[in-house]
């Protein structure tokens, strides 16, 4: 009978679309971005807060009535894992939750009291469910290549591993392409060449600012581990205009992860979202260098191409929903001083200006900000030449050492050359604070981004 549970399951789930009782919100974002931290602080305050812990998320001021996990989801479906991410924040020492390596899903039931009199006489409370889904970030960075050939492919992979912070790590790879029998089609020699290009994309991994890596399967494989799906490379564009029996035998494995992979990953993670927060990490990016900022400019325009925008519609959201609201979100806020804070989200639109004018264009309102989804600072000020000046109080994540700091200015315009030529940024990577059982996970505007994006549907 389990084909009848999950039918009535699926029924349930499309009723509560059309009647606006179930949200889907999806937060993108590459690796590092903080994905899985925002998505453990929304379920720890809406489900522990209280509102002078979230005083701009005004449903909590007064019609607030709490929130809860829904544990009947799909016994198969896999459930995010809040309470062992919760579990990590609270070592002594405290550290992040680990990297995402499959993808989870949690669905949280929200009450509360209507703001119409008349229907809060009839009704107790209102619910809504609001479905989270985590992923990891490598997987988001397959869906630009529905949008290519292999050959397109190919091209852009090269001259991006021709740019300067990835092309020392390229050479070896490069050389032995240049060697190799393009009339070899043998399993054994497919699975070595493929098992470099893996091992070369785990490299670019570790190059501060090389985003881009494709395809993410092979960073993060999941449920393809060790299947004939994942033996895909780039070839030399040369090594195309050639051809030979193993060119044939790549863009044929292209157009299957293509078929096989990267759309049923779309259609079961994004074509049905409601709400979207894109989250940013430009502070790594600035840290990286000139080359990296551009690069990852390259992999968010990409990537956000795959998203359908626009006004909804009752009968759109059951059979082809569209992105009514997004939030842009620079991550790590409490990294900078508060009078850095406008200079991020100038600098997120800058980054981002391509993309929001198609978002605007398709009458999507969108809003850009930063924030902290789990504070790792404490924003402050020191007496120096007899002026205050702003600083920051943390822990190192590298050392473990307790730090006092002016972490730098963010530049409020696109960085030109020159001034990366003249300056290096070193924002550093922080721990979480020490968490004090019984108190709630500090933040930087959650309840400005809760409000934002779940305020009109909690009425």
């Amino acid at each position: 009978m389990d084909w009848l549970k999950k039918a009535r399951w699926h029924s349930e789930q499309l009723t509560q679309r059309a009647f606006h009782r179930q949200l889907r919100l999806g937060v993108t974002g590459l690796s590092g971005a903080g994905k899985t931290a925002l998505l453990t602080a929304l379920v720890h305050q809406l489900t522990q807060s209280h509102s002078s812990h979230l005083p701009f998320f005004s449903v909590m001021q007064k019609r607030w009535l709490g929130a809860r996990i829904d544990d009947n989801q799909l016994p198969q479906l896999p459930r995010f894992g809040f309470e062992k991410n919760l579990s990590y924040l609270q070592q002594q020492p405290a550290c992040w939750p680990p990297s995402t390596v499959g993808w989870s899903q949690l669905t949280l039931a929200l009450r509360y009291q209507s703001e119409s009199s008349l229907r809060a006489r009839f009704q107790d409370y209102q619910e809504t469910e609001l479905v989270l889904v985590d992923y990891p970030g490598e997987w988001l960075l397959d869906l630009p290549m529905l949008q290519q050939n292999y050959q397109q492919w190919c091209e852009q992979s090269w001259l991006l591993f021709a740019q300067s912070h990835r092309a020392a790590t390229a050479k070896g790879f490069k050389q032995r392409l240049q060697t190799i029998d393009l009339n070899d089609t043998s399993v054994l020699a497919v699975q070595e060449l493929c098992a470099d290009y893996s091992t070369l994309l785990k490299q670019f991994r570790e190059v501060a600012g090389a985003y881009l890596n494709q395809p993410g399967r092979l960073l993060v494989p999941g449920e393809f581990e060790g299947t004939p799906l994942l033996q895909l490379l780039p070839l030399l564009p040369e090594q195309l205009a050639q051809g030979g029996a193993l060119v044939e035998l790549m863009q044929k494995h292209f157009a299957s992860y293509q078929s096989k992979v990267i759309e049923p990953f779309y259609r079961q993670y994004f074509s049905g979202l409601d709400r979207q927060v894109v989250l940013v990490d430009i502070l790594g990016a600035l840290n990286a260098g000139e080359a990296a900022l551009l690069e990852l400019k390259q992999s968010l325009l990409l990537i956000l191409q795959s998203f359908d925008y626009g006004p909804e519609h009752w009968l759109r959201r059951i059979f082809k929903p569209r992105i009514s609201k997004v939030l842009f979100a620079v991550s790590k806020a409490d990294h900078v001083t508060p009078d850095q804070h406008q200079a991020l989200t100038l600098l997120l639109q800058q980054l981002l200006l391509q993309h929001l004018q198609s978002v605007k264009f398709q009458l999507c309102p969108y809003e850009v900000m930063a924030i902290a989804a789990i504070k790792a600072s404490e924003a402050g000020f020191v007496k120096q030449n007899s002026q205050q000046q702003p600083c920051l109080r943390g822990i190192s994540a590298t050392t473990g050492e307790a730090l006092t700091y002016y972490p730098g200015d963010v530049p409020r315009y696109w960085p030109d050359h020159q001034l990366f030529t003249e300056h290096h940024f070193e924002f550093q990577s922080l721990a979480p604070l020490p968490w004090p059982k019984q108190q709630m996970l500090g933040h930087i505007r959650l309840d400005h981004l809760l409000e934002y994006l779940l305020g009109d549907k909690l009425t």
